[in-house]
């Protein structure tokens, strides 16, 4: 074989590799994309995995129950999981935001919002702690509390999303009041109850800024089977999501049924 033609066969089988790389780079870039937007519409982690066995879950009930009502038992997913992710833009918006003061939350509300209205008094020692909000310390924490403006906003922790609002009125004579909750009115949120909302938020508050142990309000609809309760509450709540019960309301206003 002629070297010219020896090097013109080289030649395209070069650019047939090239055309083969960049073929794979463009797949592998469009599902890491896909990846992205699944977990961002989500508000999740890419990436959850089981740091041990879990032990089998159970109902309390009576006396064994901490609330005195029937809760599942979910500690031992809530400590048994961790969020993980190799992407380093979610890596960078989840830093950046446990450095956040909340300054730029001024003026916001969520997005498409629509109004709950509700009437919760707190004393003035719970409005001190109400007041100080919460900043994620893990990556299983996924709610980050913020009070600007006499407003606390409920943001995702991964993705910044503003996902709650409430007004924080301050007494004189009694603490602090909430009578309104902002809600955004994109999925999941948007065709969920007054009443479930009302549920989920002051679920929020309970655990994650007055330390007060809750059950996460598991829709009614939602199926009986114990594990997929669990890892929806880890995923709604993270690590601090110990107790689930059913929602003895309507989950929906126009009482579609809940979809897993």
């Amino acid at each position: 074989m002629e070297p010219t033609t020896y090097l013109s066969g080289f030649g395209w089988i070069v650019i047939v590799a090239l055309i083969l790389g960049v073929r794979l780079a463009i797949e592998r870039g469009k599902k890491n994309a896909e990846e992205r937007e699944s977990a961002r519409q989500a508000n999740l982690p890419p990436t959850l995995e089981m740091q041990q066995e879990l032990p089998p879950l159970r109902w309390l009930e009576g006396e064994d129950s901490p609330t005195g009502s029937r809760v599942l038992d979910c500690r031992a997913y809530a400590l048994g999981f961790q969020f993980v992710t190799s992407d380093k833009e979610t890596q960078a918006t989840f830093a950046k935001l446990r450095q956040s003061d909340g300054s730029e939350l001024s003026g916001k509300t969520p997005d498409e919002s629509w109004l709950v209205a509700v009437d919760w008094e707190y004393e003035f020692e719970e409005a001190e702690m109400i007041a100080g909000g919460m900043r994620a310390q893990s990556t299983e924490d996924l709610w980050m509390i913020d009070f600007r403006d006499d407003r606390l906003y409920f943001r995702r922790s991964w993705t910044g999303q503003i996902v709650f609002m409430t007004n924080f009125r301050r007494v004189p004579t009694a603490g602090a009041q909430i009578t309104r909750i902002w809600v955004t009115g994109e999925e999941p949120f948007g065709k969920q109850s007054s009443d479930y909302i009302a549920a989920y938020v002051g679920h929020l508050i309970d655990t994650h800024l007055l330390g007060v142990l809750t059950p996460f309000p598991i829709p009614p609809d939602f199926p009986h089977d114990d594990k997929k309760i669990a890892a929806f509450v880890f995923h709604s709540v993270g690590r601090r999501g110990w107790l689930a019960e059913y929602f003895s309301g309507a989950m929906h206003d126009d009482n579609e049924p809940f979809s897993v």
